[in-house]
């Protein structure tokens, strides 16, 4: 597992927001789960979890139903940053090759989000907010989970716009929920005459598990089992150990919300809530949703999304419209009266008409690509477009049926079927993506193919090709390797 944490404080600030008070610009606090299941919180339905804090933050803020992350943690936080789909900056998975005898070969991406992006630090630290970010920044490159910690790495935070990075807490067995928790609570006091930004980018509830034994004893006291491993087992009912880790987190959320109440800044600051893609379906049932993290069925791509700003958006409000990552850059752009360089492309649009409750959602179609191999999540090459109600998937050269889970590995087994694939479904009578209508409608197939073929062209997408030394003797789909 490759991850790149870091325990850094960047110093920004910002001018007048339009709609907003001409003194006091919005506060921002994002908190980021990793691997968090789009139905891993009360307020989405779950009934195993206890997630009080995080339920109090929809009922007091606005819930999105249908909003979109990629299916992996590098290239969503490369998202955030970069303003651009994956397509556009070529970072689309974790992974950086393919089986050398898979049937296609996958392009490859950089090795990291290129430094001369104008990322959306730099576009919010050019516009005056003071803004700190703790925890996993995962964006490629040389920092990884151990030396980060230990190497502050300024040359290499400086180049996408991070000016000063401190050395983190020690871990306290819970992932480094508690020190980016501190952390954070630290920058907000400090910095509570706004305006500013604070980024909590946490590890929790990623594999391997790592919560504290307190935690978990209340899960098993409920009923749950304790995880035979660290890695998790897939098993009929989720471990202990994961359920402890989401309700761990919770109440790190609910720390941040008290600290916002106590300085007395909660109605001009906006939270945002929501994770880097959907559950890992080896300890995580994503239900109804099909699939989980690494694929782009619904329950890799679709993930929680809640925000609170009492002074702007409806308590209690639910917002159906979709919503993609790449929206970010754009709504903190409009928040912070920002401005992008000259030539800069942003991929998504700003959500802010939706949270006001204004007008429709002025998006027209999602898009997500992944011309990669990810043979533990049952990923191969493919392509996928939302538009309105219908979804389509495309897979390049094969396809991973899944069939089960495979013997000892905890990964899934399935069946091989070479060739390429379309898949169309309509995501409002069938969330679960069960029945593909691509023989019952081929208008609709070809007119979402048709737009995925225009976006791979303006976007610049890599393709994968045929692979001519393709060995099928060798393609045994039955080990997990996760990296991120």
């Amino acid at each position: 597992m490759k991850h790149s944490l870091l325990l850094l404080i960047i110093y920004l600030g910002a001018p007048s927001l339009s709609g907003a008070s001409e003194a006091s610009p919005p506060n921002i606090v994002m908190i980021m789960a990793d691997d968090m299941g789009w139905n891993a919180l009360g307020c989405y339905g779950s009934n195993l979890v206890k997630t009080p804090r995080i339920d109090q933050l929809a009922a007091d803020g606005m819930r999105f139903t249908d909003a979109y992350a990629l299916s992996q943690c590098l290239p969503t936080r490369a998202a955030i940053f970069s303003g651009q789909y994956g397509a556009r900056t070529g970072l689309t998975s974790v992974e950086t090759r393919s089986p050398d005898y898979a049937p296609m070969i996958s392009p490859g991406r950089p090795e990291a989000l290129n430094p001369a992006f104008y990322t959306l630090f730099e576009m919010l630290r050019d516009a005056g907010y003071k803004t700190g970010m703790s925890g996993k920044l995962h964006l490629g490159g040389p920092l990884t989970t151990g030396s980060a910690l230990r190497n502050r790495g300024e040359d290499y935070l400086h180049s996408y716009g991070v000016q000063w990075a401190g050395t983190a807490a020690p871990n306290r067995n819970d992932k480094y929920v508690s020190a980016i928790t501190d952390d954070m609570i630290q920058f907000i006091e400090e910095n509570h005459e706004g305006p500013f930004v604070a980024y909590a980018a946490h590890l929790s509830p990623h594999t391997p598990f790592d919560v504290p034994p307190s935690s978990v004893q209340r899960a098993v006291d409920r009923g749950f089992l304790r995880s035979s491993n660290s890695r998790g087992v897939f098993s009929e009912r989720v471990a202990a150990d994961y359920i402890a880790m989401i309700e761990y987190l919770d109440s790190s959320v609910g720390r941040i919300m008290d600290k916002l109440d106590q300085l007395e800044i909660t109605e001009n600051t906006l939270v945002l809530f929501l994770s880097d893609n959907g559950g890992l379906t080896r300890v995580w049932r994503n239900d109804p949703l099909r699939g989980g993290k690494g694929q782009l069925y619904e329950g890799g791509v679709r993930v929680p999304f809640i925000v609170r700003w009492p002074s702007q958006v409806k308590a209690g409000s639910v917002c159906t419209a979709p919503i993609h990552v790449v929206d970010l850059f754009p709504t903190f752009m409009e928040l912070a009266g920002g401005k992008i360089q000259e030539k800069q492309i942003l991929d998504g649009v700003s959500i802010m008409p939706l949270l006001k409750q204004s007008v429709p959602n002025p998006r027209n179609a999602i898009f997500s690509h992944h011309p990669e191999y990810v043979v533990a999540y049952a990923k191969t090459p493919c392509s996928m477009i939302r538009k309105g109600n219908y979804k389509l998937i495309h897979y390049f050269g094969d396809y991973l049926e899944p069939t089960g889970p495979a013997p000892r590995s905890g990964s899934l087994s399935g069946k091989f079927i070479l060739g390429s694939r379309t898949e169309l479904y309509n995501l409002k009578q069938d969330p679960s993506e069960a029945r593909n209508l691509i023989n019952d409608m081929p208008e609709k197939a070809n007119e979402l193919m048709t737009d995925l073929k225009t976006w791979w062209s303006q976007t610049g997408a890599r393709m994968p090709k045929p692979n001519p030394n393709m060995d099928r003797s060798k393609w045994i789909w039955n080990k997990a390797d996760e990296k991120g």
